[in-house]
C-alpha cells in the first residue's frame, strides 16, 4: 500500500491532486474503510511535499467525507455514507443551475424504469414498506397534513427505488427528491393534488405487487405526467396572483 500511496506531484494545486490520488485509492479498494493514513509528517516526506500541502489535502478529503480526523489518534478512511454522497451530488446540481423542467424530465425517465424493475424484483419486505407508506399518506390526505404527507410520499418513492435492488437508484432519487422539495411543497397546496397523487401511488403499488412490470411503468408514467400538469397549474396560479415563482427559473439560487 505504501508504494502505491507515495508518488511525485509536480503541478499546482498540489493538495487537490494529492486528495484526488488518495480518493482514487479509496475508490479502488486499495485503502479500506478503517485504514489509518500515515501521519502528516510521513505523508509529506513520502509524497515529497510540504506538511501544509498534506494538511490541506487531508482537510479536503475530510470535507468530502472520505476520511475522519480523530485528534490524538490519526486520520482514518471513512466508511461509505450514501447520504453524504447524495448531498454532494445535490450541491453539484444546484451549482449547475438546472431548471425544474430539466430535473422533472430526469425524474420521469428514472422512475418509469424504477417502477418496472421494482415489479420484477420487489421482496415481501419491500412491498410491506410500500404498503406502510401508502397507509401513512392515506392518513394525512384527509385531513390534509402537508409535512407528513410529503414525508410519506418521499418514503414511498424511496422504497420503490430500493426495491430495484440496485444501489444507484436510491442515491439518485434521494438527490432528485431533495432538489424538487420546494416544488413538491408548493404543488401539494393546490386543492386535489394530494388525492390525485395518492390514487397514482396506489396504482403503481398494485402493479408492483402483481409483478406486472409493464403496468408499473405505465402507472408511473401517468403519475409523472400528472405531476407535470399539476406543477404547470401551480406555476400559472402563482403568476396570476403576482407571486414570485422561482421554480420556472434555475435551481442555482
Amino acid at each position: 500500500m505504501t508504494e502505491e500511496l507515495y508518488r511525485e506531484f509536480k503541478h499546482d494545486p498540489l493538495y487537490e491532486k494529492i486528495a484526488l490520488h488518495i480518493e482514487s485509492l479509496v475508490s479502488s479498494g486499495k485503502l479500506q474503510p478503517g485504514n489509518r493514513l500515515p501521519s502528516e509528517r510521513e505523508l509529506a516526506e513520502g509524497l515529497g511535499v510540504g506538511r501544509g500541502v498534506v494538511r490541506e489535502a487531508v482537510k479536503l478529503l475530510a470535507e468530502r467525507g472520505l476520511v475522519t480526523i480523530s485528534p490524538g489518534r490519526g486520520t482514518f478512511v471513512s466508511g461509505l455514507d450514501p447520504k453524504l454522497h447524495s448531498e454532494q451530488l445535490g450541491r453539484l446540481f444546484r451549482r449547475g443551475g438546472h431548471s425544474y423542467g430539466d430535473l422533472h424530465q430526469v425524474r420521469q425517465i428514472l422512475e418509469v424504469e424504477i417502477a418496472g424493475l421494482a415489479a420484477q424484483k420487489a421482496t415481501p419486505a419491500d412491498l410491506e414498506k410500500m404498503r406502510q407508506a401508502i397507509a401513512e399518506m392515506d392518513a394525512t390526505v384527509s385531513p390534509f397534513t402537508q409535512v407528513e404527507f410529503i414525508k410519506a410520499d418521499t418514503a414511498f418513492h424511496a422504497v420503490l427505488a430500493e426495491a430495484t435492488h440496485n444501489s444507484v437508484f436510491p442515491l439518485l432519487m434521494d438527490v432528485l427528491m431533495d432538489l424538487l422539495e420546494e416544488a413538491r411543497f408548493l404543488m401539494s397546496q393546490t386543492p386535489g393534488v394530494p388525492a390525485r397523487s395518492q390514487a397514482h401511488h396506489k396504482l403503481i403499488f398494485e402493479s408492483v405487487q402483481r409483478g406486472d412490470a409493464a403496468a408499473a411503468r405505465q402507472a408511473m408514467w401517468q403519475h409523472t405526467q400528472q405531476v407535470a400538469e399539476d406543477m404547470e397549474a401551480t406555476m400559472s396560479a402563482h403568476s396570476a396572483e403576482g407571486n414570485q415563482m422561482p421554480l420556472d427559473q434555475s435551481l442555482g439560487g
